[in-house]
Order: structure tokens, then C-alpha cells, then sequence
């Protein structure tokens, strides 16, 4: 192995290790209660421990918004099982395996589903915009499942109906959470706002906790932490790091990732860059397309997300005439995906590998021969 692949491989350990940012917890448990064993090392804002001799675990969500905060302090405890004493002050209780859950986002559907657990789903949000293939939209057609209406404003009755034990939503800021059957817990899910790849996919972790499905997530999780890795050592390997533009102009501004984001990493990580890589903040940046034109110009390549359309060429530049000056439309370098048609969104979660696969095919071929995209496809 050459000196260079050495150095890309201690990067990417290094990356494995330390991409989520972890930082300490405090999990308020009695001192007779042996410390707790943690499972989770990448995610920035979920820390899941066992309590070894009870069989319980903590799950702590903390607040994106206010470091200092929670959003959830949860002990999870086998049904069959004893609640540890001196480990539940402070926190709300989940006997385990859940047997009736709602859920709101199509993205953790698509994980129970995974996981074998959607035995477990009595209701969802939103769900008309579930793909008439997606197992969730036959149960919601046969009468299995409780579509509850808006994730924002949620049903009452139809949740109260479906009587879940657990609800698990996805916060947003300064939104104020919807409201719950009473005998219902919430469990706010913010694995979106994760900015590492790695760290996004090891809620999934969380996710057998709740369903009893441990293992089966355990053994998907390292899967996909081996698989990122291998792709992203690919990557560093390559020759050249080409400049990638994200996306389109809407309604006069064009939301383009900023340095530090979740999509930036993935660019980051397929071995190419971001005409804003050096930016901060780990959302988007607002820009106009005056700025878009002076900073992305020569951009190589261009990746565009529609939904109910697979972008052309032809339909790129009747957006605005002006994206006929980007370097990626004027070469045919623009790969579009429809994700009506493609689970890009739900797949980027838990399976930020695949995503990668493809975006390493289209930034570097050369080293992805043989390879067969599943989101994106070349604009014509």
C-alpha cells in the first residue's frame, strides 16, 4: 500500500470515529446502577447506553436548537422487565418492543420496514405521498394503517383511535409540537439535522431499540459504515476534485449547501467539492442567481432533485435562461433525479452508501466501472 492510500485510510478511521462530534452526557442514574455501556459514537445529537444488568437503555435526543437542552430523555425497558430503580427520574418510560407506533415521515417507515417491524405501524402522516409500491401505501389501502393527515397538524382523532404508544415526529424549529394522545410518547426524531452521513444512519440504532429489532439494526448499521468507508477511500484515491452545483433557482433564490452540511460532506466525501465549501453553517445558504452565476459558473458537474418529473436539459434552462451559463449544462454534465420515482430522500438517511455509489460514479466513472446508478440519471 502506497504512502497515499495509508494516509486516505487513517482519514477515513479517523472519520468513522470522530464524524459526529460526540459529546459527553450526563445520565442522571443512581450511583448504585453500574455505568452504562454506549452504543452510539457518531451521532452529534442521540446517545443510546445500556444499563447492563437490567437490560434497560437511555436514549437521549438533545436539543439542536440549545446545546445545553434535551429534546427527549427516554429509558427504554423490556416489557418482561422491572423498571431499574434510581434510572427513570427525569425521563419518560417505553416498554419495548413497541406494539403500536405513528409515525410521521416516510423516512422511518422505510427503516421499520427494513427491520421487519411494520407490524408495529398503526398510523402515519401525510400519507398521500407515500408511492403506490412503498408497503406502507398497501397497508394504508387495506385499511391497516391510520393515515392521520398533516405531520404539522396531525388528526386527533384518528390518533386517539389508533391508540400508538409511541409517536415519532421530526421537530423543526420554533414549531410548536403537535398535540399527542394523552397515553402517547413523543419521540422527536432530528436524525435530519445531523450534518454527518455516519452520524444520520446510527439512528437507526434507535430504531430497533424501539421495535425489538437490536440486532437486525446493529448488523445493517456496521454494513453500512464498512460499505461508506470502502466508497469514500475510493474517493480520496481519485484523480481531481471537481466542482459540483446542487439544485435550482425557486421563486427567485436558489438554497445551495453551506460548508459544513450534511449534503457538502456527502460531495465532500465522493471526492469533489462544493463552490461553498468554505462556508459555515451546517444548512443552507439563500442566494440569488447573480451570486450563484459569479461563484458557480464552472461548476463540473450539476446535481438536480425534482419530484414528479425527471429533469431535461430543456427543462433545466426554462427554470431561468441563465442556467444555460453554467459550465455542467453547456457540456451535458447535469444529473437529475426524480424522487417521486427514486427513494433518494428516504434512502439518504440509513443508507447514505448507495447515495454515495452514485454520486462517485457520476464525479469519477473511472472508478466505478460496471456500476449501475439508482437515483441519478444523466439530463438529456
Amino acid at each position: 500500500m502506497s504512502t497515499r492510500q495509508v494516509i486516505a485510510a487513517l482519514v477515513c478511521m479517523c472519520m468513522l470515529v470522530s464524524c459526529g462530534g460526540k459529546r459527553g452526557t450526563d445520565f442522571h442514574v443512581d450511583e448504585a446502577i453500574t455505568a452504562p455501556d454506549t452504543l452510539t459514537l457518531h451521532a452529534s445529537m442521540l446517545t443510546i447506553a445500556e444499563l447492563p444488568e437490567s437490560g434497560a437503555s437511555i436514549a437521549d435526543i438533545r436539543n439542536p436548537w440549545d446545546e445545553s437542552g434535551y429534546l427527549a430523555r427516554l429509558l427504554l425497558v423490556p416489557r418482561d422487565s422491572a423498571i431499574p430503580e434510581g434510572a427513570s427520574a427525569g425521563r419518560t418510560i417505553i416498554r419495548t418492543p413497541v406494539h403500536r407506533a405513528a409515525v410521521f415521515s416516510a423516512v422511518h417507515t422505510s427503516a421499520m420496514n427494513e427491520l421487519g417491524a411494520l407490524e408495529a405501524l398503526v398510523a402515519v402522516a401525510d400519507g398521500t405521498f407515500f408511492a403506490p409500491d412503498d408497503s406502507v401505501r398497501q397497508l394504508l389501502d387495506h385499511g391497516k394503517v391510520v393515515d392521520a393527515g398533516s405531520s404539522q397538524q396531525p388528526s386527533q382523532e384518528r390518533l386517539i383511535a389508533a391508540q400508538p404508544e409511541v409517536v415519532m415526529l421530526s421537530p423543526m424549529q420554533g414549531q410548536q409540537m403537535p398535540a399527542l394522545p394523552a397515553r402517547s410518547v413523543s419521540v422527536p426524531m432530528a436524525d435530519y439535522l445531523e450534518s454527518s452521513p455516519i452520524g444520520r444512519a446510527e439512528w437507526l440504532l434507535l430504531i430497533g431499540k424501539l421495535f425489538g429489532k437490536e440486532d437486525e439494526a446493529a448488523a445493517i448499521f456496521n454494513k453500512v459504515v464498512n460499505d461508506y468507508c470502502e466508497l469514500q477511500l475510493k474517493a480520496e484515491l481519485a484523480q481531481g476534485r471537481p466542482m459540483v452545483l446542487v439544485d435550482t433557482e425557486y421563486s427567485g433564490a436558489w438554497y445551495v449547501p453551506a460548508g459544513e452540511s450534511y449534503m457538502a460532506r456527502m460531495i465532500r466525501d465522493a471526492g469533489a467539492t462544493t463552490p461553498w465549501s468554505d462556508s459555515k453553517g451546517t444548512g443552507s445558504l439563500t442566494l440569488n442567481m447573480e451570486r450563484v452565476l459569479t461563484g458557480a459558473s464552472e461548476a463540473d458537474f450539476w446535481l438536480v432533485r425534482t419530484y414528479g418529473m425527471q429533469p431535461t436539459l430543456a427543462s433545466v434552462k426554462a427554470i431561468n435562461p441563465l442556467n444555460a451559463r453554467i459550465k455542467a449544462w453547456r457540456e451535458g454534465n447535469v444529473y437529475g433525479c426524480d424522487t417521486e420515482a427514486r427513494p433518494l430522500f428516504n434512502d439518504t438517511a440509513f443508507h447514505p452508501e448507495r447515495v454515495l455509489a452514485d454520486l462517485i460514479a457520476i464525479f469519477h466513472p473511472e472508478i466505478m466501472e460496471g456500476y449501475t446508478p439508482r437515483y441519478y440519471s444523466k439530463a438529456l
